[in-house]
């Protein structure tokens, strides 16, 4: 199990902010190992907001449960 199974919301989105960040300076700065991983952590990120009823519109919100 990943770790952000566990997260709360706020680690998640954090997370997830975070993830996307880094995988933009890494596709920027031509390092597209780093960039690949990153979006593979992000992709579990997202899956994981989806199921906990999240949408992406402006960003990730946390759904209403």
């Amino acid at each position: 199990m990943a770790w952000y199974n566990k997260a709360s919301d706020a680690d998640l989105q954090q997370s997830m902010d975070l993830a996307a960040t880094a995988a933009k300076d890494a596709a920027d700065s031509g390092d597209h190992k780093r960039e690949a991983a990153l979006h593979e952590d992000l992709n579990g990120m997202i899956t994981e907001a989806r199921r906990r009823g999240w949408t992406q519109g402006s960003g990730w919100k946390a759904g209403r449960r």
